[in-house]
Order: structure tokens, then sequence, then C-alpha cells
């Protein structure tokens, strides 16, 4: 990796790596630093699987091709990074990693926000670092929704380079006169000028009109927001809110909203907008109580095809999976746990429940 292409070292990473490796080998830690930018500007949604699989030391661990290709990013920073029995040191690696990755703003840190908070699940899941990542996720999706629902400020299209011929040109045409020769190249002279200026016009108008149609595809995704809040029914019943089974209103109701949002991570209002849809703080309910509470045919419309949900961070969504497989309510919640390491019995909030689930449907819409 090129030395230049580093970003500067997060002034916590010293203290977080000192947990695994007491030495102060600066050398080293220099590499490391290498290794976690490499990895955090490679990831991708198998990548960020694979951190947050290890960080929470998950019973579905990753298999031996992704570990590898984690490692890999140390190991070309460090020939003498070891690639095997390093697990700890790859979670504080990995946790620095997805720190770095969401304090961005591009799509990877939507992603990797939105994944996070569905691995920590409201809590019930921690990881062994030194660093509440699931409250970095949660500063992100704010910090990034309303970056993304600010009104853009469109530049000055008129604001663009001269047109006209350089000093060096009009000189030899005074001391020159009008030759053919000396007319050709003006006329080139010029038609580079204008080429430049007609491209500095098009990238300004082209990202002008850009920023204008991200707003208002974002000025509608609400309005039908709020056009559902104010009708007060669900679309996928046909029936008002009040009259949805209240434990199956999380999953019914967040995946009614999903379908109206357009640019993940959503709107910064969703918690609020499905707290006045009727979801409750201390109405509780347990995951597998919410799932069993939607009709089946419901659920299979939830299914996303090609996507096959992560127990890792996609907990809700691999919960009707299994539902669908088994086809009844009382045989599935059991494997489930095992394999999530989530309670089934968990009783989460109503309007917690909804905005997890509303937040994996964004999750798996932005990997399909």
């Amino acid at each position: 990796m090129a030395e230049e292409s580093v970003p500067p070292m997060r002034g916590e990473f010293p203290r977080w790596y000192r947990t695994v490796d007491v030495s102060e080998n600066r050398a080293r830690l220099d590499n490391r630093w290498k290794g976690v930018a490499s990895l955090a500007k490679a990831a991708d949604s198998a990548g960020i699987e694979t951190m947050l699989a290890l960080l929470l030391k998950s019973k579905s661990r990753p298999g031996d091709a992704a570990m590898a290709v984690l490692r890999e990013h140390f190991r070309a920073a460090d020939d003498l990074f070891d690639m095997a029995d390093n697990d700890r040191e790859l979670e504080i690696l990995c946790g620095a990693a997805l720190a770095t990755i969401l304090d961005g703003d591009d799509d990877i840190a939507v992603e990797a926000s939105l994944k996070t908070s569905g691995a920590f699940f409201v809590g019930s899941r921690k990881a062994t670092f030194p660093f509440d990542l699931a409250a970095a996720a949660e500063v992100a999706i704010a910090r990034i929704a309303d970056g993304r629902r600010t009104r853009p400020t469109i530049g000055r299209v008129a604001d663009v380079g001269r047109t006209g011929l350089d000093q060096a040109t009009r000189d030899k045409m005074t001391k020159e006169g009008f030759s053919i020769e000396v007319v050709m190249a003006g006329i080139d002279n010029l038609t580079k000028y204008t080429n430049s200026v007609m491209a500095d016009v098009v990238r300004k108008t082209n990202a002008a009109l850009a920023g204008i149609d991200d707003f208002v595809a974002v000025q509608d995704e609400e309005l039908q927001m709020l056009w559902w809040l104010f009708g007060a029914r669900s679309k996928t019943l046909d029936r008002p809110f009040v009259d949805v089974p209240a434990d199956a209103q999380p999953i019914i109701f967040a995946a009614e909203l999903a379908d109206a949002t357009r640019k993940a991570p959503g709107p910064s209002s969703v918690k609020p907008i499905l707290s006045r849809a009727g979801l409750k703080e201390c109405k509780k309910t347990a995951i597998s109580t919410a799932i069993n509470a939607c009709d089946v045919g419901f659920l299979r419309t939830l299914v996303v095809d090609g996507a096959k949900p992560s127990a890792v961070t996609q907990p809700i969504h691999f919960a009707i999976q299994r539902k669908l497989e088994v086809g009844d309510d009382t045989s599935w919640p059991a494997a489930w746990s095992a394999i999530t390491g989530i309670d089934s019995d968990l009783a989460v909030a109503g309007i917690d429940l909804g905005n997890l689930f509303y937040r994996e449907r964004l999750g798996i819409w932005l990997e399909s």
C-alpha cells in the first residue's frame, strides 16, 4: 500500500491495540494501522458481515476463505502477521476498521451502520471491544440521514471558466499578423478553451440536476410516509392501524414504511413515525410472538429474491426464513435462538422492534 494513501491513524487506535500488544512497537502499530485502513477502504457487504461475526463471536463463524481475505490486508502491510490463531487481535483490528467505516458518509457507511445496529440487536449481543460500536452506528445513521435529506446548495452554473485566446496566441497574432498558420492556431486555441468551458458547464449542470433529483426523491418519499401515517391504514391488510393485531404491528408497520423508503438509511423521523402509527415503548413483544402473529402469506412477501438473510446482521429476517421453512409456530424459535445467540423469548419494545426490522429491510435491499 502506498504510504500517501494511508489516512492518519485514529487517536484511539494505539490504546485499542494495547489490549493485545503492550510492547509499544511503533513500526508494528503503523503496519497494523495500514492494514486497518486497507480493510476499511476495501469493505463490502461480505467484509462487514465477517467483521461483525468475528467481533460478536457469533455461532455462525466466518469461513476459512473469508478469514483469509480479512487477514491478507494485514499480511500485505506486514509479512510477519500471523495468518492463524490470532482471533483476539483480529477482533481489535476489525473493530477499528468498522469504527473507521462508520465515520464515513458513503453507501458502505450506510450499510455498515444498518448491519451493526441489527447485529447488536438493542444490546442483546455484545462485543469485547473498547468502543461502543452500537452507539457509533446510531450516530452514523442519524448523521447520514440528515445529510442526505438536507436541501442541496446548487452552485451557480454561470460560474465557469472564460473562453478566448491565451496571451501567447494574442502576442503571436500582434507580432506576425494574420497568416493562415496563425489564424488556424488561434482557432485551435479558441476551440480548446470553448470545449473546456462547455465540459465545465455540463459537469456543473449534471451535478445540480442530480442534487435536485435526489432531493425531490427524498421529498416524495417522506410525503408518501406522511400520507401513510395520516391515513392510519395498513396497505398490507387494508384495515385501520388499530385493527392490525398488536403483536404483528412492529413487523407490518415497519415493512410498509420501508416500502415507502427510496434512500437509505431513511429519515431520522422513522421512530417518531412508527410511534405515531401505534408502536409503544412500554409494550414489549417477544421476537417469536411477533413473527407468529403475522399471516404466513404476508411473511412470504417479505422474502427478497436472491437474498439469504444473515443470522448475524438480519436476525429478524432470518427468523422469518426459519418460520417459513418449518411451517409451524413452535419448533423454529429454539433452533433460531441457538444459531443467533438471541433468546427467542427476548421481549423488545414495539418501537425498537419496528425500527430494527425497518433497518434490516433497507440493509437487505442494499445487498440485492
